[in-house]
């Protein structure tokens, strides 16, 4: 560990007893977060750096003791540097849902994580949390600037942009209608780890907001990193609906179309991060999950004739093309 943050992480963990020589790397995320595993005592643990001008750690923390305190297995929070940014918590290991889902174990799996989201969206206590409605021109400017201009190399005149971002305001709108609750955000494969009780492990959920009930569902099923055939997401989607079903919720069909359109904008907003991530970042292992991704947005834009004037400028501009579908 070379760089001064290291070199202050480490002198961090020695002060508070932990064995610096056994620090390792554990990961990186596509934040500017960094994971590490340390020892104590021959005991294993999970080290966060988070560093605090660009990561928000009191988000982390205030999210970790919501979710404790409904029974959801996310990591215990041993030590933490408020100022500096260092945490360390339980390692919950390294078998993570993406490494181990196929067809034989993704039913057990992933009844397990659909359980653990109704937990989340009926128990969870929202207060203090973000409305996600805030943040959802931000996300749809990510996908204009960092994959149609940057990534693809499009030239968007003034009038083409505003036609765009009119099409995503319609998006949105929609979006919006939809019932709220507790959203973890990033609810996928990768964020999830299979564990011997109380499964799943539940990691990076700091950017949860209040959202779209469909929200968690179409991340899980609809994941950037794995494919999953229609009949699955619809079975997985129709148990989910049950367990959800109230005056709120009560026609599937409305369900099914909240899940379609959140899942739209969740990927268009993941194309916009996964190149972004190249450019800026220097992180280019997300490339190589843009067309996945974006076969789920042109899927969607396909199927719904108030969604025919993003497909028509979509195919315009040869998008699909240009990314090798």
């Amino acid at each position: 560990m070379g760089s001064t943050r290291q070199l202050m992480l480490t002198s961090w963990l020695a002060s508070n007893s932990f064995d610096k020589d056994s620090i390792s790397v554990l990961s990186a995320d596509a934040s500017f977060r960094q994971y590490y595993r340390v020892t104590k005592n021959d005991i294993s643990y999970a080290v966060m750096d988070c560093p605090p001008e660009k990561e928000n750690l009191e988000s982390f923390l205030l999210i970790t003791e919501k979710l404790k305190n409904v029974k959801l297995n996310v990591p215990e929070i041993f030590e933490v540097d408020r100022e500096k940014g260092f945490l360390v918590m339980t390692d919950l290991g390294d078998n993570l849902y993406s490494k181990k889902l196929n067809d034989e174990t993704v039913y057990c799996l992933y009844t397990d994580a659909l359980e653990a989201i109704v937990k989340m969206q009926t128990k969870v206590d929202c207060s203090g949390l973000q409305d996600f409605g805030k943040y959802y021109e931000d996300e749809n400017n990510l996908f204009t600037e960092w994959f149609l201009k940057k990534h693809l190399k499009i030239e968007l005149d003034v009038s083409l942009e505003k036609e765009i971002t009119l099409e995503f305001n319609k998006i949105n709108s929609i979006i919006k209608s939809i019932p709220k609750t507790f959203v973890h955000r990033d609810y996928h494969s990768r964020n999830l780890l299979i564990t011997d009780t109380n499964n799943p492990g539940i990691i990076d959920y700091q950017d949860a907001v209040i959202g779209p009930v469909t929200y968690d569902l179409v991340s899980l099923l609809k994941d950037c990193y794995i494919n999953w055939n229609d009949g699955l997401i619809e079975d997985m989607l129709e148990s989910f609906f049950n367990r959800m079903k109230s005056n709120a919720i009560n026609n599937i069909s409305d369900f099914r179309y909240w899940f379609e359109i959140t899942g739209l904008q969740r990927h268009i907003k993941a194309v916009g991060i996964f190149s972004r991530l190249n450019y800026r970042d220097d992180k280019n292992s997300y490339l190589k999950d843009i067309p996945r991704t974006y076969t789920y947005i042109e899927k969607v834009l396909d199927k719904y004739e108030e969604l025919s004037g993003l497909n028509e400028i979509f195919s315009d501009l040869k998008v699909s093309n240009k990314i090798n579908i």
